[in-house]
């Protein structure tokens, strides 16, 4: 989808088509637009972006990175998570409960980040920058007080480990694109959503849901990145232009997540949402030991490298 225009005064200027999934007003787009300005103004428009917002471009998250390393896409933004099949050091961030707040999301990712760019590179792909989501809950119908209220529950869930830690919980995680959700929730397919508060507004899940619960399952990131190939093509005038730019909004979209959040609880509350922040201990003895169930098997799964990310996060 990356095409070179040729102007009248005879200089190439290049132009990329880029895949986000999510909506206009997700604060994740307005960073990828942002972006994209900055390339522009960096590159004196000899680079366009193009953003295609809401999955417009056609793919699925689980295709995004295949499709960025055959080149059919030049540049994308996705859940790390989706990307996990393809090498499972991308399921890092959505391990339950491994981190607490953004300071540990932050710190995690510096020390991830290495691997994350190997992995990429054996997949002709290059990372750009890396944005958490806002921590992800749980919302219902009902208040879960216990396990057994997991019993018989259908829940969204965004990837793997996801879906397993709903499992275990005695419930069921099913995945279903953002596009499907509201029309899931309306018709019970599914009757609960794992999710962020951004999200819990991007999909208004006020009018089909009454509960969300603030368990700070993860911080996925979501990351941006590049045709190996399709950036190399470029000058490097342009080359650096692009990184000064994700620099930038990668520090600026960390401070955009926890704002997201903040404004987007607020909102949750304003259309008579109840945000449940205390979890009760047996529910949440639970949560803790599914979550020590899937860091055991996401480092059976990814090998020597997560020890050695673990360790360096636990200060070992």
């Amino acid at each position: 989808m990356a095409m070179v225009l040729i102007a009248s005064f005879g200089f190439a200027k290049t132009k990329w088509d880029m895949h986000i999934a999510w909506p206009s007003g997700n604060f994740h787009t307005k960073g990828v637009v942002m972006f994209a300005d900055m390339v522009a103004k960096k590159t004196g428009g000899d680079l366009e972006i193009v953003v295609h917002p809401g999955g417009a471009l056609g793919f699925k998250g689980q295709e995004v990175l295949g499709a960025v390393r055959s080149g059919t896409l030049p540049i994308a933004e996705l859940l790390m998570g989706n990307a996990r099949g393809d090498d499972p050091i991308f399921g890092l961030t959505s391990v339950p409960l491994l981190v607490k707040n953004y300071d540990e999301a932050w710190k995690l990712y510096q020390i991830a980040k290495p691997y994350y760019e190997e992995a990429l590179a054996k997949h002709n792909a290059k990372l750009l920058y890396a944005v958490p989501w806002p921590p992800s809950g749980i919302y219902t119908k009902k208040m879960l007080t216990s396990t057994a209220d997991f019993k018989g529950l259908k829940i969204r869930t965004y990837d793997a480990n996801s879906a397993e830690f709903v499992t275990q919980l005695g419930g069921q995680g099913i995945a279903i694109p953002f596009s499907e959700l509201y029309t899931a929730l309306s018709t019970g397919l599914v009757n609960g959503v794992l999710t962020s508060t951004q999200t819990g507004v991007d999909a208004k899940l006020w009018e089909v849901t009454n509960y969300f619960h603030r368990i700070n399952y993860a911080f996925p990131l979501n990351m941006v990145i590049v045709n190996k190939q399709a950036f190399e093509r470029l000058p490097a005038d342009q080359q650096q232009a692009i990184l000064d730019a994700a620099a930038e909004v990668e520090a600026y979209q960390w401070k955009a997540s926890q704002k997201a959040d903040l404004v987007s609880e607020i909102a949750l509350k304003n259309h008579g949402m109840t945000v449940v922040t205390n979890i009760a201990p047996e529910l949440q003895a639970a949560m803790d030991k599914a979550a020590q169930n899937i860091l055991q098997q996401w480092m059976k799964e990814a090998g020597p490298r997560a020890q050695k990310i673990l360790d360096a996060f636990r200060g070992q």
